[in-house]
């Protein structure tokens, strides 16, 4: 057969048919049902339909086949792979089951529907809707889960609850401690709330304890201590003082009351049982019984009572408590109660009296006859309270005791002592008791100030202080501090016991405000400038209100000058820093000597949590320090611009032995130790989590250590550094530290070498000390070494003796604590360190000042009299260490030849001041005065005796006192000591001297010791107490005349009354004595080295001109410009 368009007809170019692949789909049903159609003819891959059709009275039970699904009444197979069978049952039809769901909802949101009927195995779902200002805190019931917004039920099987419970975001956030979770105004809101709710509750009970009375007197004497609350949810004040005892109006807490859980407590500053009776503490304290027994104190069986630790007349006359209470209770419940023996229920013995007795209240004191402390009593208070049984607390001391003080701070108590204040209540009218309390009114007024912005720095004017310190300010206090200081010492308290706010059950007006201080702290922008009251306002708030204990403590943002020079600080840019990987460490911690702080080489980061612990077992009290700013460095105050917390140096965490706290800052800074304990080395050990290493230096001997910190100062951008030397430590804001690199100090090394050699080692080496990494017979001088023992003995190599006990801190930071540089422990500077600097080595050397070298001055009268005699040397027997240190590094360090000048003192006064005696210099009234170098009046007096040492004034006459000591020096300069040593070098002079003080001062401490060795020491006159030179005092108050006069004698052989006489400076004759019992070989001839503001030459007086003077020849010129006072104008 032809086709049409035959082509190339010889070619098969068919197309093969397409094969369809069927499948047939069936059915089976049981009675009851059916399923339509009864089947399905389906090609590959085709999926069919079924409608399920049950019979009147019968429901589908199963259905099942062909990889089906179910819809309504459809069935739809899978995809057809091959024939295959659907399969219906049906079974008669029942009744539906059917549950219900309800709802219940707290105060503050609803769940919608209310309730929700659902049959069997179905779910419901509830919708979530909190009202303005709440937030869901929980949400439970039907096994369900939240979605969302959304609740939804698991299948039901029974009726059921939903119940949802909604808070305040306030409350919320104090729940999550995390300030973002509410607005200010909501934590303002929340915490004066607290503050009328607290109200509320103390007027009702005052109003119902007082009722009857008009007004109450009782004086709790100075035997007692007050109160105030900083848990006002639970602890209010029932009776306050109202006068102290100069009569001032003083008002806090005497009687205070606690319920918490429906658990009662009181607490009485003393006890009001036996301390002033009167019919008004009478009926009080019968009403306050009555308040914590509930009532059943009137009971027909009567007052059940326990006394326990209390003080009995056996025990003081003053304190006859026990006697007291029971004549008390004679009087006020005559045969209608029952009472232990005194004594009895003391300590473990309290838990048999309270089973024998079943109580109605326990009265307990704080006698620890056994010294076992709060140990000795937890188990059965603990008992007492979960019987319910109240607690009244009796305190008859003068300070709150160790026994009853943690039952205080349970309590929710700040003790405070009375004896000097001498609180009491004089005819205090109920009506005022029943007006607001007015420690919580000042915290209300600061939280509407805060809510509505009311703030003026005007208020902060008359402030010459850090402002946390700032009293008498009246504005100021009423609208700010006295709010802001009682929320602070409730911070304060609870640090104290290493307790967060946030975790104690209860609190709202703390956390509240501590959340509040959060908020405002995120905001800080530094500088804040005077003219800005709010943000002045809310950064102070910040600052008052800092808690350590807190497991989150967000980090502040922007640091200011805490960690950048403030001329970094700007509006808009967060001076802040990278942070380092924090660490898991332990290190041994040791001071020299108890009361004392010392770096860690550790470094909390800003909002980190850290957890120290010890595991040690010493009997060594520690307490954590944070940074070391002292309070007025920070000059806001002064300056009027805001650049940095107020406050940044804390030490309020203690670290218990055996026991760990936790903590976190929102600051930052280094980490210290404080301990505190017995005599000698204290030392614990602590591990450390959650800390970082700073740049510092433990150990100057130690070059791992030298080569880490150089590492750490490169690596990291941490903004401070510590240094330790033994009995010196250095703490820098970072800048402090490199600032000082450059010139003659070329790096970090050269400058970590400079501090240990020219400041630190060079210093305690010229006071005579061992210095770290060597003995101190290889730390002293060795001729200083060899005349010290042959002259004085082994003690001069005595280690415990002659190493720096006392740890002295040094500042470096933005500002000093007054002026540029300000003495003190720590002593600080508002610039770089430096190692040769005047500034440095004057205010190292202020705390190595000791009486016994010091100038003093004493009028004519009191020569024989050491009560007449004062110091002198304030700002100069500590300038030798400058002085020397200046002299070393310029002629000695680095070589120089040049002279060198520093202004701090002129020779030429001495000169002048000498001369003006010697040449009888009057005024042009023809009275006697003393003149200086520039011709005019030094001062009053008639004589150098007089015008150059009788006024006290703050570094006057700096630089005429300074001539004592450097003239010394001078004239010792190549001396022949008592025991034929040579003296090399003059300024070791003052290192013998030092060596001196120290074993006079450790043998001068009992008699015995001292008449044992004082002939040795060259006092062989001096007795140790009784000489009527002495003044009523003993040997070991002598004054620095005496002592230095005599001691210079024993060690050079020689009178040197000639010096002092030079000087004008006044001795007893019981030195004179001395000097003269000793023997000296020769007198110091009168008169002096030639120099102004220039130092000695290398050489030291050999490359001097020594002009000798005398007291009877005013003729003597000045060589340099042939002047005298004898010349000057007639003043």
């Amino acid at each position: 057969m032809n086709g049409c368009g035959g082509g190339e007809g010889g070619k098969d170019d068919a197309i093969p048919p397409t094969i369809t692949t069927y499948f047939e789909a069936s059915t089976q049903s049981t009675q009851g049902g059916q399923l339509s159609p009864a089947s399905l003819r389906l090609s590959a891959g085709e999926q069919g339909r079924f409608t399920v059709a049950p019979d009147a009275g019968y429901v589908l039970a199963q259905i099942a086949g062909c990889e089906g699904t179910l819809d309504g009444l459809t069935y739809t197979t899978g995809p057809m792979r091959g024939d295959c069978q659907v399969s219906a049952s049906f079974t008669q039809e029942t009744a539906p089951v059917y549950f219900e769901a309800t709802t219940r909802s707290s105060q503050g949101g609803r769940l919608t529907p209310a309730s929700l009927r659902l049959s069997a195995g179905e779910r419901g779902r509830f919708t979530v809707a909190p009202d303005a200002g709440f937030v869901l805190d929980s949400i439970e019931g039907c096994d369900g889960t939240l979605q969302g917004h959304d609740y939804i039920t698991g299948p039901m099987g029974a009726d059921c609850q939903v119940s949802a419970r909604f808070i305040k975001h306030a409350a919320h956030a104090i729940d999550h401690e995390d300030h973002a979770l509410a607005s200010d105004m909501e934590l303002i809101a929340h915490a004066r709330g607290a503050i009328a709710d607290s109200e509320a509750r103390r007027t009702e009970l005052v109003r119902t304890l007082y009722r009857g009375l008009g007004a109450i007197s009782w004086n709790p004497s100075h035997d007692s201590i007050t109160f105030s609350s900083f848990q006002p949810e639970h602890t209010v004040t029932l009776l306050p003082s109202n006068i102290n005892g100069k009569g001032e109006s003083e008002i806090r807490g005497l009687v205070m009351v606690s319920e918490q859980d429906d658990y009662r407590r009181a607490a009485m500053g003393a006890n009001l049982f036996a301390v002033d009776r009167t019919p008004q503490s009478e009926a009080l304290l019968r009403g306050l019984i009555g308040w914590l027994t509930r009532g059943r104190d009137s009971d027909d069986d009567g007052l059940r009572i326990l006394t326990a630790q209390m003080p009995s007349r056996a025990d003081s006359w003053y304190f006859p408590h026990n006697e007291g209470i029971r004549d008390w209770l004679k009087a006020m419940y005559p045969d209608a109660h029952s009472i232990n023996q005194a004594d009895e229920c003391d300590y473990q013995a309290l838990g048999a009296c309270i089973d024998r007795m079943a109580p109605d209240l326990i009265v307990i004191s704080d006698l620890d006859r056994q010294g076992l402390g709060y140990q000795g009593i937890a188990q059965v208070i603990a008992k007492a309270k979960a019987a319910g049984i109240p607690l009244l607390l009796s305190n008859y001391r003068r300070e709150a005791s160790p026994l009853l003080a943690p039952l205080y701070l349970e309590m929710g108590l700040v003790p405070w002592g009375n004896y000097w204040s001498k609180l009491k209540v004089s005819n205090l009218a109920v009506s005022t008791i029943m007006a607001p309390d007015p420690q919580l009114m000042a915290v209300d007024t600061l939280l509407s100030n805060l809510k509505e912005g009311k703030f003026s720095t005007q208020w902060l004017d008359a402030c010459s202080g850090n402002f946390l310190n700032c009293g008498g300010v009246d504005e100021f206090n009423v609208q700010f501090k006295n709010g802001a200081d009682w929320l602070r010492n409730a911070a304060i308290t609870l640090d104290k016991a290493g307790i967060s706010p946030f975790a104690r059950d209860g609190l709202a007006l703390l956390p509240a405000s501590l959340l509040l201080a959060d908020k405002y702290r995120a905001a800080i922008d530094y500088p804040i400038a005077w003219d800005e009251h709010q943000a002045w306002q809310r950064a102070m708030f910040a600052d008052w209100l800092v808690s350590y204990a807190r497991v989150r403590n967000p980090a502040q943002p922007d640091l200011g000058e805490y960690v950048v020079d403030r001329s970094q600080v700007f509006k808009g840019d967060q001076a802040h820093y990278a942070y380092p990987d924090v660490i898991s460490d332990s290190r041994r911690i040791s001071v020299p000597y108890s009361g004392q702080w010392t770096s860690t080489g550790w470094y909390a980061l800003p909002g980190q949590r850290i957890t120290l612990s010890r595991t040690d077992t010493a009997d060594v009290s520690a307490t954590i320090r944070l940074n070391y700013h002292r309070p007025n460095t920070n000059r806001a105050y002064e300056q009027k611009v805001y650049r940095a917390p107020l406050e940044l140096a804390s030490g309020r965490l203690p670290l218990d032995k055996g026991g760990s706290v936790s903590f976190t800052s929102p600051y930052g800074g280094p980490v210290y130790l404080y301990l505190e304990g017995g005599d000698g080395t204290l030392q614990v050990e602590v591990a450390a989590t959650g800390v970082t290493r700073h740049p510092a230096i433990l150990d100057f001997s130690d070059e791992q250590q030298i080569r880490d910190f150089n590492e750490r100062l490169d690596q990291t951008e941490l903004p401070h550094v510590d240094l330790r030397a033994d009995g010196a430590e250095q703490h820098l804001r970072r800048d402090r530290f490199t600032g000082a690199i450059g010139g003659a100090i070329a790096d970090t090394d050269a400058l970590l070498e400079s501090i240990s050699r020219d400041h630190i080692n060079s210093v305690y080496t010229l006071a005579g000390f061992k210095i770290q990494g060597k003995r101190l017979e290889e730390s002293l001088p060795d001729e200083v070494r060899r005349a010290c023992v042959a002259l004085l003995g082994d003690q001069c190599l005595d280690e415990s003796l002659h190493t720096r006990t006392i740890i002295q801190h040094a500042n470096y930071d933005q500002n000093a604590h007054c002026g540029v540089g300000c003495s003190g422990n720590p002593w600080d500077s508002s610039g770089s360190i430096s190692p040769t600097g005047w500034l440095d080595n004057h205010e190292l050397g202020h705390n190595l000042q000791t009486q016994r070298l010091n100038v003093h001055y004493a009028a004519a009268s009191d020569a024989d009299n050491w009560r007449g005699y004062g110091s002198r040397a304030g700002e100069n027997s500590n300038n030798i260490f400058p002085y020397v240190v200046k002299w070393q590094a310029h002629y000695l360090r680095d070589g120089n030849q040049a002279p060198i000048k520093d202004g701090h003192m002129n020779h030429k006064d001495l000169f002048y001041a000498f001369m003006s005696d010697a040449a009888g210099v009057k005024d042009k009234n023809g009275n006697r005065v003393v003149l200086g170098a520039n011709c005019k009046v030094l001062d009053a007096g008639e004589s150098r005796y007089e015008a150059p040492w009788q006024s006290n004034a703050y570094a006057v006459h700096n630089g005429y006192r300074m001539a004592f000591y450097i003239q010394m020096a001078l004239r010792a300069h190549g001396m022949r000591l008592a025991d034929g040593t040579r003296l090399n070098n003059g300024f070791n002079i003052f290192t013998l001297l030092y060596q001196h003080s120290r074993i006079f001062g450790a043998v001068a401490d009992n008699e015995s010791d001292w008449n044992a060795n004082r002939d040795r020491l060259g006092f062989g006159l001096f007795p140790f107490q009784g000489h009527g030179v002495y003044g009523g005092k003993q040997v070991r108050d002598i004054p620095g005349n005496d002592f230095m006069l005599v001691a210079l004698g024993r060690l050079t052989g020689l009178d040197w009354r000639s010096h002092f006489d030079l000087l004008g400076l006044r001795y007893s004759h019981l030195a004179a004595d001395q000097v003269e019992a000793n023997q000296p070989s020769g007198v110091l001839p009168m008169g002096m080295y030639v120099l102004e503001d220039d130092l000695p030459p290398a050489n030291m007086s050999e490359g001097l001109t020594f002009l000798p003077l005398s007291r009877t020849d005013g003729s003597t010129l000045w060589p340099r410009d042939h002047g005298s006072p004898a010349s000057c104008p007639i003043p």
